[in-house]
């Protein structure tokens, strides 16, 4: 058996005397540390509860100070209704009237988004050969770089093969984003009275994304998590998230975990580096801020050296924790994500021990979801119609457990990157002139920011949600 010393000759134990070996458990177990909401509970080894619905509220009835305590302290997911996508994007954001018909149903909305501005800009697409296969798990250099409009015409013609997720921002010489969104999502939002929306006002915003495909019969995202707490609006279609607890970590095994790199914070947060606090912050990057906002100088040469070490043998070396005989080989997926699935034809299927114990989110067009830090969820996406199935999202930095509305974080690193980005994003001109995509560049993928030598190694954890690049993959082009 796995783990244990082989019996000898006589039925005695064939480890050498005076060796300890550690025994792997028969069973992962759900991991402790974490303080939030957890459906399941442990008795003598067995897993109890899970299953059943997310709680549903109008959001009418909530208000920022309530919802902060009762659901982003408690790391509790909610579901908001609102009265469908004009509402819901009004509620959030002040979008309404002509620079929200992007998201109006069918095909009036395609076109819109389609002929609009941001129909100029480029997008990278990501495309199966079947539509039996997984969104958001093949490698990045499959994707395609087109525009948004083209694709929009592509969604209009019937393609289920095709879908447009999370884009690569443009980064600092320290992995720092230099934008809050890409120019296709800040071109949609350009009518937005505000861009921190009210009811999660005690949260730094860190990303938008657009989220955008057709499927009849229901496509998969593949089981993972995230790194950031989201509020998830949907806009066309019908949505079902499958929910497992952060708890879960040790039995779901993200690519992560089979790596032997997870830490599961008290907010829930799991993260696969050393040097993360649990709001999701380097702590190099944040000692720096500090640093600046003091007046005082940044950490010392040893102590940039030791972090910059740290950090690069962590991202750098695979490390095999001795499960299995195949972990021990790199996957082609990212650390967020999982070998099995919720799904009939999936991957393999997840653990018997949690089989119908999922929460489930079943959202609906105007629809909001909470979904606190790194909850796993396997998302199936519904809609075949010419407006195929539409969700914008918003990724927030979690907060401190036992933290407050005013002070969700320990210091103002994060209010003070969302605070100069968004004062970039509004300054800036409009961005589909900026990123029409040129003949010169066609073929090539935008450079990814290198870090500069002698520059500490920096975790910035949304990249971790697109899949790995293979050095030798091209982005292929595809032309209008």
């Amino acid at each position: 058996m796995k783990g244990r010393p082989r019996p000898g000759k006589n039925g005695t134990s064939s480890s050498k005397p005076g060796k300890r070996t550690r025994l792997a458990p028969k069973d992962p177990r759900l991991r402790t540390g974490y303080r939030g909401f957890c459906p399941l509970t442990s008795q003598q080894g067995e897993l109890l509860g899970g299953g059943g619905l997310v709680e549903r509220r109008p959001f009418e009835e909530l208000d920022p100070a309530s919802f902060f305590e009762q659901f982003v302290l408690e790391r509790r997911p909610l579901v908001i209704r609102t009265g469908g996508a004009p509402a819901a994007l009004e509620a959030l954001f002040g979008l309404r009237g002509e620079a929200a018909r992007w998201a109006s149903p069918g095909h009036e909305g395609t076109a819109a988004m389609c002929l609009g501005p941001a129909g100029k800009c480029q997008v990278e697409v990501e495309r199966r050969a079947r539509t039996s296969q997984f969104f958001g798990q093949q490698d990045a250099g499959t994707r395609e770089i087109t525009t948004l409009g083209h694709f929009c015409k592509e969604i209009d013609q019937g393609n289920e093969l095709a879908y447009l997720t999370t884009q690569a921002l443009p980064e600092d010489a320290r992995g720092c984003p230099k934008a809050l969104a890409p120019p296709h999502v800040q071109s949609l939002l350009d009518g937005a009275e505000t861009l921190r929306p009210k009811l999660v006002s005690g949260l730094a915003p860190v990303q938008y994304n657009l989220w955008f495909g057709r499927s009849q019969e229901g496509s998969s995202s593949g089981l993972h998590h995230d790194f950031h707490d989201n509020i998830y609006v949907l806009l066309r279609g019908r949505k079902e998230f499958r929910l497992f607890s952060p708890r879960c970590l040790d039995i779901l095994r993200p690519v992560g975990v089979a790596r032997g790199r997870a830490k599961l914070h008290p907010n829930g947060l799991i993260t696969y580096i050393p040097g993360v606090r649990s709001d999701g912050a380097p702590v190099s990057l944040a000692r720096a801020w500090s640093g600046e906002k003091k007046g005082a100088p940044n950490c010392s040469d040893e102590e940039e050296a030791e972090l910059d070490q740290l950090l690069t043998d962590a991202m750098d070396a695979g490390v095999d924790d001795g499960h299995g005989p195949n972990e021990s080989k790199e996957s082609p997926l990212p650390d967020s994500f999982c070998h099995v699935s919720t799904c009939k034809e999936g991957r393999a299927p997840i653990p018997s021990s949690l089989r119908g114990r999922h929460l489930t989110a079943e959202l609906t067009v105007g629809d909001l979801l909470y979904l606190p830090a790194s909850w796993f969820h396997e998302v199936i996406s519904y809609g075949g119609d010419a407006g195929g199935h539409l969700a914008l999202n918003l990724w927030m930095a979690p907060p401190r457990m036992g933290s407050s509305i005013d002070k969700p974080y320990e210091d103002g690193f994060w209010d003070g990157l969302y605070c100069s980005l968004e004062k970039a994003w509004r300054r800036q001109p409009q961005a589909a002139d900026q990123n029409a995509p040129r003949q010169d560049d066609a073929s090539r993928r935008p450079k990814s920011s290198r870090r500069p030598r002698g520059k500490a190694r920096t975790l910035w954890t949304h990249r971790k949600q697109l899949p790995p690049r293979k050095r030798s993959a091209r982005v292929r082009q595809r032309r209008p």
